[in-house]
């Protein structure tokens, strides 16, 4: 069963968050952005990569538990 958190333990937790990351840049890109688009195509581009070779994967394996 999961315990949920309370108010206090999210703020608590956002907080440490926030004091590990310190002065660090996070991007974040909109669409007005020109790396927007760039950013969104490359992610999409390895998901569909890591989803093909997901596929393939579990063909050889079914190829190779027929014995064929």
């Amino acid at each position: 069963m999961k315990k949920n958190p309370s108010e206090e333990d999210v703020t608590l937790y956002k907080l440490r968050l926030l004091e590990e990351l310190e002065d660090t840049w996070l991007p974040y890109l909109t669409p007005k952005d020109d790396e927007f688009y760039q950013q969104a195509q490359k992610k999409k581009v390895r998901m569909t990569l890591s989803s093909k070779a997901e596929t393939l994967i579990l063909g050889m394996s079914g190829l190779r538990s027929r014995g064929t």
